[in-house]
């Protein structure tokens, strides 16, 4: 199975990336889509947990428009 994750860049293009594996929730949507584009990782402000939005921002992404749709292959 793959995931279709779409999503909108800060400059207002709209784009799309196909992930392998199934995807249950935005998180996991998030993540896929940063690694997927290889954006460097970064940490909240106490350090302890990873700052997804952030780093989708950092990397020119919308992280609100963010969504996900299974694709049977």
């Amino acid at each position: 199975m793959k995931t279709q994750i779409t999503y909108r860049k800060l400059d207002g293009g709209e784009s799309v990336a196909l992930v392998n594996g199934s995807i249950s929730e935005i998180t996991q949507a998030k993540r896929e889509l940063a690694n997927w584009l290889e954006l460097p990782s970064m940490k909240s402000g106490d350090g302890t947990q990873e700052d997804l939005d952030g780093r989708l921002r950092q990397g020119g992404i919308a992280p609100e428009s963010v969504q996900f749709n299974h694709i049977s292959e």
